[in-house]
């Protein structure tokens, strides 16, 4: 059975933001929030100063799909192939919003690294889907195809033919961290420690219910210059 998998070579990521923004492009993500977001911290002082970058997106770890299950109908669900995808229908048909709006929190409290969130315009999930619908065409995701330094290798890790597979065999790799992702695709080489930390997430905009109810997404969208 497949594996899609992502490797993360934090050596030669030069954090341009070009799989931000190839993201936004082919999925139609709206102001405010991100599926993928390159962050970056300075290490060392001068002249020995180096820029880590942390290639951060959804590990598919399946932490919502339990949470989705336990507060609802399961509209998360994993593939086969193990990319983590939103069946909207089964979302929202036949459901009150309050229903609704419970298993969409209970997904997104139960993402431990923030990439589970509400998309501000149509108030439905907002994920990672590794671009399934290029994936299912034999493509590699928008973000992987853009990258200007190859730092995203993309994959079937079950394959040991596959780039994926030969990267991990040639590389010590961590899986996505925290340690609370349980099941991962994705996984980083040399990837700072210190960027993964709670306190470094915390940037990251997790969109909840209250959020769209209380002004808030207005707030970051006009921040980022939206309006």
């Amino acid at each position: 059975m497949a594996r899609m998998t992502f490797v993360m070579d934090a050596r030669r990521c030069i954090g341009c933001q070009a799989c931000t923004v190839a993201c936004k492009a082919e999925n139609d993500v709206p102001l405010g929030v991100w599926r993928t977001q390159i962050r970056s911290k300075e290490v060392g002082k001068y002249p020995s100063v180096r820029r880590h970058f942390y290639q951060w997106i959804c590990a598919q770890c399946g932490n919502c799909v339990e949470a989705s299950q336990n507060n609802g109908v399961g509209a998360v669900s994993r593939r086969a192939d193990g990319i983590v995808l939103v069946d909207y229908e089964k979302l929202t048909k036949g459901r009150t919003k309050k229903q609704i709006d419970t298993e969409i929190d209970a997904a997104i409290e139960a993402c431990p690294i923030g990439a589970f969130s509400r998309n501000p315009v149509t108030g439905m999930p907002e994920k990672c889907t590794q671009c399934a619908h290029r994936v299912d065409k034999g493509l590699v995701p928008a973000c992987a195809q853009t990258c200007l330094g190859r730092a995203r290798i993309y994959g079937d890790a079950s394959d040991p033919k596959s780039e994926v597979s030969q990267v991990l065999g040639r590389n010590s790799a961590r899986p996505a961290p925290p340690n609370d992702c349980s099941d991962p695709y994705v996984f980083y080489i040399e990837l700072e420690g210190s960027l993964v930390d709670r306190g470094a997430l915390e940037g990251f905009a997790q969109v909840k219910t209250s959020d769209l109810n209380s002004g808030k997404i207005d707030q970051v969208v006009n921040s980022l210059g939206g309006k």
